[in-house]
């Protein structure tokens, strides 16, 4: 009777659950996978290695030598290379685009600071200081206008407006926020 009794729970179990698929129908899974987010990419870091040799190979020295200068193998220098720059090498050296982003100086909402900007944005952000430049010299609120309303996206794809307000940058400027010294030099390392 007993052995009759769990028979009959184990038959009503049976009835009200759904029933399995045979593990020969289930769905093979796909060995496609989706590919990976792309990494934010961040200007250059001098105290790589690899980024010191690059450096190097804008001078003129060769690959080769550039990565013994530095201790690294050719190979990462050449991973390196191709995944940060385009490159040539014509005639008896390298010719380098960096596309990496460039740390840049701004001024925004009445404050100068450092931005990561997409090196195709550089020469606007050049121009912008001109600008500035031709302003704070001559007074003229006319060399403003091309950037008002307007302003730059960082590698993070957050916009900064441009300052144009003439009071405003008179004010950066009487406090030594626009040394033009040291924009210049933070531009061009």
């Amino acid at each position: 009777m007993r052995n009759s009794l769990k028979r009959s729970k184990s038959l009503t179990k049976a009835s009200t659950q759904p029933a399995r698929k045979p593990k020969t129908e289930s769905k093979p899974k796909s060995k496609v996978t989706a590919p990976p987010k792309p990494s934010k990419r961040l200007p250059a870091d001098l105290s790589d290695p690899r980024a010191r040799a690059l450096e190097l190979m804008k001078k003129g020295l060769s690959q080769r030598e550039a990565a013994r200068a530095q201790r690294i193998s050719v190979k990462a220098l050449a991973s390196y290379r191709k995944r940060h720059t385009k490159s040539k090498w014509k005639g008896n050296a390298w010719v380098i685009t960096d596309t990496r982003p460039v740390m840049m100086l701004i001024a925004s909402k009445g404050k100068r600071f450092s931005v990561a900007v997409p090196y195709r944005s550089t020469s606007t952000v050049a121009r912008y200081w001109n600008a500035v430049n031709m302003f704070l010299d001559t007074n003229r609120i006319a060399h403003l206008k091309p950037f008002a309303g307007s302003g730059i996206r960082d590698a993070d794809k957050k916009f900064h407006p441009w300052e144009t307000d003439p009071n405003t940058l008179r004010k950066l400027d009487s406090i030594g926020e626009l040394s033009f010294a040291e924009i210049y030099a933070d531009t061009v390392r």
